[in-house]
């Protein structure tokens, strides 16, 4: 894995080499092992490396054999032999056994298309000097991340975006909308960003840039369940377990030790459980717990290694540590984190990097095969309010008038799909921001148009598709590209590299094409009409069977109190944190004169928040004022903070690539 960075103009470049190389080393804790420029009047590429293969070759920028085209790459490549085998063939010759130089090839030889023969995770950018084009290309998921900025008729690119913000031409501007989608979801939708002017290039994409022009295409599709087609549980647990078995076989390929997250749930048990059939060897596992009742999986972690034979280590996170890291995170991740364990995933990368630089984790499991309960089985309870909605007037009336519970109550007067995906998925409902916004900031967002505009385009796309169908894949596209981010950027703070097996294509291509009910399945028949009576965050797991598939595969490797327990999903402890320990930190940040003139957020309605926290261990406000919080800490970090001061490049670095 590395970092990479680079720019292209239409005419000569105006900044110096060693601000362009200063730039790249921003990015040093993404590639410790070494760093490497190319220039020339209209280029630049740089990039920093973390040696996985090949330690001794793959320095890069690497230019082709015929000098033509230049390539800086983060990423790694698990069928690189293969597709250098076909290469060769063609005529091809290797000057190393990176999978870098392969990646060059394939691109000299089949052009953009190129990336549809890749099977790995990857972002890179290439160079044909001779046409001054550019390509950049990211993986099919989106695992690597890749950012880029327009400057008139320049175009900069980077795996970071504090490379794009700590450049001399570049004005931070905080983008509102993007911060109102942040408190809806946790992210950023699309792939604009916090910052107004840079973009994120989206997953299985590729951009084109010459002259000052740019097009993006698409080389990817995730594909759809085909009606009526079924071809028997045996078949799909079969050959899901095969493809899951070859994905973890190739992502072990590796130069430097490997091991890998284990928390005790059903997806990282049943990875690990593979990794130990693939090597044969034991293996170093890692979690991390916080330091309060009810928030530590240890348990489940201990279980787990014992049965498979790992070497664990847990440790465990008080709220001081966590108070002390969550400004540092904020400043390194260059935008508000986006879920709460985001700091606790740091501290593990940190302390595993002791032993080893690549580390498999469990990403994209709950995604694919459906493992969000509350959210995946919305479609259920939607189908219910649409049955309400058909009762005669005076029934409605009755039956609304006795709801006391307001979630119900609020519920009730939805009649889209789409208002009740929001309220089912929202963190913070629109009406709910307009209670903690001031006018300006709420003038500003529009209404959440942008926001709402960009689900209106998904449903509308996935029109024919089932609605538990089609609720997977907006959660797939929307869910999973922020946790894969969220995975890189805290493991690679660390200079280690994160593999993400479920995320595996031919994998996902399996998993989406299946039916829905091998996936989310009702206990009995008699669950399903008891769920009736219960919101969907009540039934989950109590009535239906979440990722069944997963499950049966998890079966026959792990005890059932690891392959059939309930998902707790890495849960922190926000609001007894902040209704004792914590208080006094979140109010002098969201309650200060600073957070009062930046004029977004009405400082009387968090106070009433805090109060509210103070009152209560568990009221439900500690997830919302820790992202208030983020918002604050970030607008602090670098939005306050217009620093362009450059520093200077590391001389103790062997320097590559000249």
């Amino acid at each position: 894995m590395c970092g990479i960075f680079g720019t292209v103009s239409s005419s000569p470049l105006q900044e110096p080499r060693p601000v362009l190389e200063a730039l790249t080393d921003l990015m040093q804790h993404r590639g410790p092992d070494g760093r490497g420029s190319f220039m020339e009047p209209h280029a630049f590429f740089g990039h920093r490396r973390l040696a996985i293969i090949d330690p001794d070759g793959g320095h890069q920028p690497m230019q082709s054999l015929c000098g033509r085209y230049v390539i800086t790459y983060n990423g790694e490549i698990y069928n690189f032999e293969e597709v250098r085998e076909q290469l060769r063939q063609r005529g091809h010759r290797f000057r190393t056994n990176s999978d870098t130089e392969v990646v060059l090839q394939a691109f000299v030889e089949w052009g953009p298309d190129s990336a549809r023969k890749l099977n790995g995770i990857f972002a890179y950018g290439v160079l044909d000097r001779t046409e001054r084009r550019l390509w950049l290309i990211r993986d099919r998921l989106g695992v690597k991340p890749l950012y880029y900025t327009r400057m008139g008729q320049q175009i900069v690119f980077a795996s970071e975006m504090k490379s794009l913000t700590t450049h001399p031409r570049f004005i931070r501007r905080a983008n509102l909308s993007a911060v109102s989608s942040y408190l809806a979801f946790r992210t950023v939708v699309g792939h604009s960003t916090v910052y107004e002017g840079i973009e994120s290039l989206p997953p299985s994409s590729c951009l084109t840039y010459r002259n000052g022009e740019i097009s993006i295409g698409t080389y990817w599709h995730l594909p759809h369940p085909v009606a009526g087609e079924d071809h028997g549980e045996d078949y799909y647990l079969a050959r899901a377990g095969e493809l899951l078995r070859a994905a973890v076989t190739r992502q072990m390929i590796s130069d430097v030790p490997v091991g890998a997250y284990l928390s005790g749930g059903v997806d990282s048990s049943l990875l690990v459980a593979l990794m130990r059939e693939v090597t044969g060897k034991p293996l170093r596992t890692y979690s991390i717990g916080f330091d309060a009742d009810g928030y530590d999986e240890s348990a489940f972690a201990k279980i787990a290694s014992r049965h498979i034979g790992t070497d664990h280590r847990h440790l465990v996170l008080s709220a001081d540590d966590y108070r002390d890291e969550l400004e540092t995170q904020i400043r390194h991740r260059d935008q508000p984190l986006s879920i709460p364990h985001e700091v606790a995933l740091n501290v593990l990368s940190r302390n595993l990097k002791q032993d080893v630089t690549v580390c498999l984790s469990g990403e994209g499991a709950d995604e694919l095969f459906g493992g969000y309960g509350r959210v995946q089985g919305s479609p259920f309870d939607f189908a219910r309010l649409r049955l309400f909605h058909r009762l005669p007037c005076p029934v409605k009336s009755c039956l609304a008038s006795r709801v006391r519970d307001p979630d119900i109550k609020a519920r009730l007067e939805i009649t889209q799909e789409l208002d009740h995906f929001f309220h089912v998925y929202n963190w913070w409902s629109f009406e709910d921001k307009q209670s903690v916004l001031t006018e300006e900031a709420k003038a500003r967002i529009d209404g959440d148009a942008a926001l709402r505009g960009h689900f209106v385009d998904m449903f509308a796309r996935l029109k024919d598709l089932s609605p538990y169908d089609r609720i997977l894949h907006v959660f797939e596209t929307t869910h999973l590209p922020d946790l894969l981010d969220r995975l890189d950027m805290q493991s690679m703070a660390a200079s280690v590299e994160a593999r993400v097996p479920f995320t595996d294509h031919e994998l996902v291509e399996f998993i989406t094409a299946m039916p829905i009910h091998y996936k989310i399945r009702w206990k009995s028949p008699l669950s399903m009409l008891r769920a009736c009576f219960y919101k969907t965050a009540e039934f989950s797991e109590r009535f239906d069977t979440t990722k069944y598939l997963l499950r049966r595969m998890a079966d026959a490797k792990l005890p059932p109190s690891i392959s059939r327990r309930k998902k707790l999903g890495f849960p922190v402890p926000l609001d007894n944190w902040l209704a004792h320990s914590m208080h006094d930190f979140a109010a002098d940040i969201l309650l200060d004169g600073r957070t009062r003139e930046r004029g977004i957020f009405k400082t009387q309605q968090i106070e009433r928040m805090l109060q509210s926290t103070r009152q209560s261990a568990y009221d439900g406000h500690g997830k919302r004022i820790w992202m208030l919080l983020n918002i604050e800490l970030w607008f602090r970090n670098h939005i306050d903070a217009q620093s362009h001061l450059i520093p200077q490049p590391h001389p103790a670095v062997l320097e590559t690539g000249r």
